[in-house]
């Protein structure tokens, strides 16, 4: 059976300001669920609670039925990854923190993905694994960090904005590596044939309701 992430009446609120409020979809390891809406309506916020790195302030997160208090947090974020827009500010190389993030007790003893192949599929050269991360431009850093994440084997990707930096050749070839990924995916992007062309459910915000289903 398809793991299954749940959200229940999510709210968000900053400072005094209600961002987003009685937020509720599931999603199954698989589906895809793009995430619309206007800038500064919320859409990071929303995947920065699902991966339980910000505080919320109502509602409730299951994966399986659980929340992440009874699985642990950091098993939650491993199975629940967040991919952020911004490209990354560790220091050293993609392969050093590829290597570093196997270290962490909640990723031992899990499968890996090929990671050499996923850097390839995404038309990137295998120098870039070691190659330091202020070095790669925004397209390739972007592209070597979906490939790292795909590699750690997580059950659900929250992806903000995973193409923005990527020329449309380079995108479609992200869109091929991530469907065929296996996980799920929840998916903020601003391109409207995005969607068209990846095919999954769509939730606009702010209201959180279900628009469209494209199939694929």
């Amino acid at each position: 059976m398809s793991a299954t992430l749940e959200v229940h009446d999510l709210k968000r609120v900053i400072g005094d300001r209600t961002i987003l409020t009685d937020i509720s979809f599931s999603v199954r390891a698989g589906e895809k669920l793009f995430i619309r809406g206007p800038s500064g309506v919320g859409k990071s916020l929303l995947l920065r609670a699902l991966a339980y790195l910000d505080p919320i302030q109502g509602g409730t997160l299951f994966l399986d039925g659980k929340a992440p208090e009874q699985i642990g947090v950091p098993q939650w974020r491993t199975q629940v990854t967040y991919v952020p827009q911004s490209r990354t500010q560790q220091k050293g190389t993609p392969s050093e923190l590829y290597f570093a993030a196997q270290q962490f007790k909640a990723q031992r003893g899990r499968p890996r993905g090929d990671l050499p192949a996923l850097v390839a599929e995404l038309g990137l050269e295998q120098s870039v694994l070691n190659q330091p991360w202020i070095e790669l431009s925004g397209g390739q850093a972007q592209r070597v960090t979906l490939a790292i994440c795909i590699a750690l084997k997580p059950t659900f990707l929250l992806l903000d904005e995973p193409t923005s930096a990527l020329d449309h050749d380079s995108a479609l070839a992200a869109e091929r590596v991530l469907t065929s990924s296996g996980c799920g995916l929840i998916w903020i992007t601003h391109e409207d044939a995005q969607p068209l062309r990846v095919g999954g459910r769509v939730l606009q915000l702010p209201l959180g309701t279900e628009v469209v289903t494209y199939p694929k």
